[in-house]
């Protein structure tokens, strides 16, 4: 599928010399049972200049979901609604999904009136398996060659501004970990098994 950076992006524009800030946050619970399956959400946002609320849109976004820790296993992502007429949902490499991507078309002579103007946006989630103890820690990275996250200044005109690609403009990836806790049980039966390792001793 065609990413929306080559049908859209429009390099060169004036309003890129501002500075814009990027950021793709990872959400994810704060703790979970072992084996237990929960979903890391990543959320795009834009603020700076020339992003006007209720005006500007986000248009695309193209990264990998790079995971560390006790991945027992991780889905292939499910974009979001907004973004998935161009969404690609990545390949699964180890605790990693690379080659993430989705996004919009601006609304140019009426052609998307349900163009999603939300700042953050849900860009996409994955779906992850955590392991027997420790900690999992998700984050995106390694932006799309084409750019990392993308909007338009005008959802009405097909200019956008890319990050981490125009002038002035920044990519910031935040991360989430969610550490792994035993069952009572799991708890129990290592202390008695520290109990008996001392007097063995």
């Amino acid at each position: 599928m065609k990413s929306v950076f080559a049908i859209t992006a429009v390099a060169g524009l004036a309003g890129a010399a501002l500075a814009q800030d990027f950021v793709i946050a990872a959400s994810a619970p704060a703790a979970v049972n072992p084996g237990e399956t929960y979903t890391v959400e990543f959320w795009g946002s834009v603020s700076g200049a020339p992003f006007v609320d209720g005006v500007s849109a986000i248009a695309g976004f193209g990264v990998d979901a790079l995971g560390s820790g006790s991945v027992a296993s991780v889905t292939d992502a499910n974009i979001a609604a907004w973004a998935a007429g161009f969404g690609v949902s990545g390949v699964v490499m180890g605790s990693d999904v690379v080659g993430i991507s989705g996004g919009q078309l601006a609304n140019i002579f009426n052609l998307n009136p349900g163009i999603d103007l939300s700042n953050p946006i849900l860009l996409f989630s994955i779906d992850v398996t955590a392991g027997a103890s420790g900690s999992i820690t998700y984050v995106a990275g390694n932006p799309n060659v084409n750019g990392g996250l993308a909007f338009y200044p005008d959802s009405t005109q097909g200019a956008s501004v890319v990050a981490p690609n125009d002038a002035g403009t920044t990519l910031t990836f935040i991360e989430a970990t969610t550490t792994i806790i035993p069952a009572p049980a799991s708890l129990a039966l290592l202390g008695l098994g520290g109990l008996v390792a001392r007097r063995r001793r």
